[in-house]
């Protein structure tokens, strides 16, 4: 099937036209969406209405949706749909309302085996901020130097559910989602996504703790310069809600952040879809 797309940046991101991701997909139509997607990293469809059940069944078709950690944001009797909300509060235990997800990560990391999708559905959108970025990790890693390709790969580093070193602190956790998902897992520094064999950069900046091998002071000033490269603007794509979006993104190959800068209230659906090892 020939899809009717609009590529939204040089590097991620790829807009599908005239589907309905209210009814399933003929297996012709889901390939083309499919890879799409994982060519593109990136996948958004605009103007849909879903109802959660129908957004759930959107999301299987990629793959199997996971059960999500966090329960209190889980949708009640239906733990594989989560929720992102302006009114969630006390998430640090502060009363206060604090935007998840604002510096670079790839989701889960700390799991042994991370999800490979994220989608979310916007349903209340703020007129103004609130976007989305996402960065193509793989494409930092192409415009890295040859040698400096051939040093990384082969590399391996430690995620922690909070590393020591990042920029904000995460959601507090009960006893039990501590068991589910303890966190420093170890996973290759330049990941494989075994849909495109494209090669990425494979950090996180709330979750990467150290690279094995290296001293602390070197491990450090490495992911830095990671950060720096893979956060350059010429390998992003921002993303502008509006009401009825179906975001896609693949979390092996794009680190992505939220952006607070909104006021009046913000509530969208979040799946993650069950991935693989990192090879």
């Amino acid at each position: 099937m020939a899809l009717e797309t609009e590529k939204l940046s040089e590097h991620v991101g790829v807009q599908v036209k005239r589907v309905d991701a209210s009814q399933p997909f003929d297996k012709e139509t889901l390939t083309a969406v499919y890879k799409a997607w994982v060519d593109h990293s990136v996948l958004v469809l605009r103007e849909q209405e879903l109802t959660p059940q129908q957004f759930v069944d959107f999301g299987r078709q990629f793959g199997k949706p996971i059960e999500q950690n966090l329960k209190h944001l889980n949708v009640e009797d239906c733990p594989e749909l989560a929720f992102i909300s302006s009114e969630d509060r006390d998430i640090h235990g502060t009363g206060k309302r604090i935007v998840r997800g604002t510096s670079w990560h790839t989701d889960h990391s700390y799991a042994e085996v991370p999800p490979k999708g994220t989608m979310l559905f916007g349903i209340d959108i703020p007129e103004k901020g609130g976007d989305t970025q996402f960065t193509s990790a793989a494409a930092a890693f192409d415009a890295l130097p040859d040698a400096q390709r051939a040093r990384l790969d082969g590399m391996r580093s430690i995620h922690a559910f909070e590393s020591s070193r990042s920029p904000r602190p995460m959601v507090k956790r009960t006893p039990e989602e501590i068991a589910a998902y303890p966190g420093d897992a170890e996973h290759p520094l330049i990941r494989t996504n075994p849909d495109t064999g494209r090669k990425s950069i494979y950090v996180n900046t709330v979750r990467s703790e150290r690279i094995l091998d290296l001293p602390d002071e070197e491990s450090g000033a490495l992911l830095d310069e990671l950060y720096a490269k893979i956060g350059q603007e010429e390998f992003q794509y921002r993303h502008k809600w509006q009401p009825g979006d179906i975001v896609l993104w693949d979390n092996r190959s794009v680190l992505h952040k939220a952006n607070g800068d909104y006021e009046g209230k913000r509530f969208l659906y979040r799946i993650m879809i069950e991935g693989d090892k990192p090879i």
